[in-house]
This record gives C-alpha cells, structure tokens and sequence, in this order.
C-alpha cells in the first residue's frame, strides 16, 4: 500500500471487536482509532472507575468489568470474581474477536473470558521481563498463551520467545503496529519549538523513552556529561516515575550538566514528529525492548537512532547502521555512538535518513500493518464458521 492510500475505506466485512488493555495507552488507541475509522464495532473492555483520556473517536465503546488482582489479600477470590465480571462484560458486548493487549493482565483477563477467538498482542516485557522473573507469572502466561487463537509479535525474536513460552507456532503471527508515514517524514526544522524549549545554537539529542528504571535514562545522562557543551538532551515527564525523574535531575546536578537536560511535559502524539524533527540524532538505550515504535517514527522521520544491542532492536538497525547499536548500561559505549552520529556529515546524515526511511516503509506502513492484522482478524472469523481452530 503506497503512503497516500488511504485508511478509512470501508472495509468489505465489519468486525465487532473487543479490546483489552491500558485505554490511555498511545499504541492501544491508534490501533483501536484505525479499526473505528475503518467501520469496525470498537469496544474497549476497561476496569471499573478506571479513568479514561478524551480524545478517541466516539464510535467507540466502553464496558466495565472487575479486574483480577493478583496482589489482593486473597487472590484465588479476586481471580473467581474477575472471571465472572470479564465473562458478563464480553456476553454484553458479543464480539466478533476479543483482543487482548499486554500478556500480563490483559492477556490473563482474555483467557478468563472464556470467549473464542481471543487474540493476544505481545508488548514485549510481558515475554521478556515478567514471565522470565516469577513463576505464577509464567504459569499464567503459558496457560493464555496455549489457548489463544492467535499471538501477535512484532519482532522475529518475541515471536520466538512466545512460541518457547506456549504459543502454537501456526497462531503465532509477525505483525507491526506500524507509522503512519504522511504524518512522520522528513519535514522543515521546527525553529519555534527550538526557541521555545530554550535550545537555539545546540545540537539535540532527543530521548523520547519514558523516565522510568526500566529505560536507562541515567545511561544517558551520564553519556551527554562525555559530549561537546553544545549539546543537549531532550526527556519527557510523561508516564514518569517521580522519584526516577528526581534522581536523573540529582545525577545531571552532579555532573554539572543540568542546563543541559531539559524536561517537557506529555508530548502529545500529533506534536512527536517536529520533536523528532528537532533532534540530531534519537537515543533508546533500556535493558529491555521489542520493536520500538519511537525508533520506527524517528527513522521514518530520517533520524539518526542509538540504540541498545537488543535481538528485536537489531532486527531494524544491525544492516542500517551498526555502529549505532550499544551494549545494555554502557554510558561509555552510549557516549561514542552519540558523537560519532553528531559528527557526522550532512550527506552522511541525508543516506541514512533516506535509508532508514525505506526500511519502515517497506516493513512499518501502518495502513498496511494492520490491514494486515485485519486480515487476521477475518481468518479467525472464517475459522470459526468452518469449525476449525
């Protein structure tokens, strides 16, 4: 599909789909948006009292249920009490496809459900991170896991990994959550958001990861302390964790880079592609990650990207640009990408872009990615009216 085609044609069979997982999550919402604008029946299956942002089409549905806690005080009741409030939530919405976003929670809700075809869509720590560090966590998983009717994974690696922690290897699918590519281009250098945030005459090297102990913001902090005066980083509070922002703000201090850091508040999506655009080169360093939609933006974008030498990351940037890949917590490993992607020229800069670029556009279209995950969708639907699994 090229990148004028557009998203909102009618599709020939209308879904009614059912979605688990965080309502204010960016990924979650795009992906319930397209599916709403495409004539879908949206419904996003959210825990009572839960608070949900404006801002999503109003085609698109809302059911409580009570969710299971597994920390409760005694969580064999919280499980039986989910079970039955997730199972009355989805006989009132009566989907078509029930899919769960995030194994850990979302996922178990889905398997709770009881409901065929459920579909799982992998994040990534919900493979590499929970299931790998607690034992309940994994025995719920692999139970979700063997009886989804489909997993979705969006790296060769996560694909793997779930299929080793019980997905069948005929539901497991390669999928994107995709760029749209009209909105994150190659665009003119946004010079009032560059006065705004205080940073005209410095090079930008922007760190869209949240600020939480997971992304390794201090690695980067502390790799900008080894960089040219003139250079500064951009972080976003959003989804922060406070006292993690307190101490990258203590370590800046310290190093005597503090007017170098400079923090902004939520970005909202439709502003991400002039931050983008603002930076020299975009960095991603956190001990654990799937396919990073940020770094997909920015090389969609023509960014230059540092990242941290994980297989899912590595899939993208080991044939664009190796150099740029670095070892989990290794400032002085960040350092040098950091300043070999700043010196480079104009020239060296514009073939990596266009590089970059064509990667995401051949592989990352959002039209095409989840018009891909649309087909899936159908297919579990003819399986069921065939009788099959």
């Amino acid at each position: 599909m090229s990148e004028d085609a557009s998203t909102t044609a009618e599709p020939k069979n209308r879904i009614r789909l059912a979605l688990l997982g965080d309502p204010n999550s960016i990924h979650l919402r795009r992906w319930a948006t397209f599916f709403a604008e495409r004539g879908h029946r949206v419904t996003l299956l959210v825990p009572k009292g839960a608070r949900v942002d404006p801002g999503l089409p109003a085609s698109i549905a809302f059911e409580g249920f009570s969710r299971f806690n597994p920390r409760s005080l005694f969580p064999p009741l919280s499980f039986l009490r989910s079970r039955r409030s997730v199972r009355m939530a989805v006989a009132r919405v009566q989907p078509d496809v029930l899919n769960a976003h995030f194994l850990t929670i979302h996922g178990w809700h889905a398997w709770l459900a009881g409901f065929h075809p459920y579909a799982v869509t992998l994040w990534g720590s919900d493979i590499y991170i929970g299931p790998r560090k607690w034992l309940a966590v994994r025995m719920l998983a692999r139970l979700t896991l063997r009886v989804a009717d489909l997993v979705m994974a969006d790296s060769e690696d996560l694909k793997r990994a779930a299929e080793e922690l019980g997905s069948r290897p005929g539901s497991t699918e390669l999928i994107q959550w995709g760029v749209d590519l009209r909105r994150f281009s190659e665009g003119p250098a946004p010079d009032e958001l560059r006065s705004r945030l205080g940073l005209d005459g410095r090079r930008v090297v922007f760190s869209p990861r949240a600020v939480r102990p997971l992304y390794r913001q201090g690695v980067v902090i502390e790799a900008l302390a080894q960089l040219p005066s003139d250079v500064a980083v951009v972080m976003s509070r959003h989804n922060c964790d406070p006292a993690e922002v307190e101490a990258i703000e203590r370590q800046a201090a310290s190093l005597g880079i503090s007017d170098r850091v400079v923090f902004v508040p939520e970005i909202p999506h439709a502003e991400m592609p002039d931050f983008l655009r603002l930076s020299d080169v975009v960095v991603s360093v956190p001990a654990s990650d799937s396919t990073s939609v940020t770094i997909l933006e920015a090389l969609a974008c023509e960014r230059q990207v540092v990242a941290v030498d994980l297989p899912s990351v590595r899939e993208w940037l080991a044939d664009l640009d190796p150099e740029s890949l670095v070892p989990v917590d290794d400032p002085a490993a960040t350092e040098r990408a950091l300043a070999r992607a700043l010196g480079r020229s104009a020239a060296e800069r514009a073939e990596i872009g266009r590089r970059g670029r064509a990667i995401v556009k051949e592989r990352a279209d959002q039209a095409t990615s989840l018009g891909h995950v649309e087909q899936l969708y159908l297919r579990l639907l003819r399986n069921v009216a065939s009788g099959s699994r």
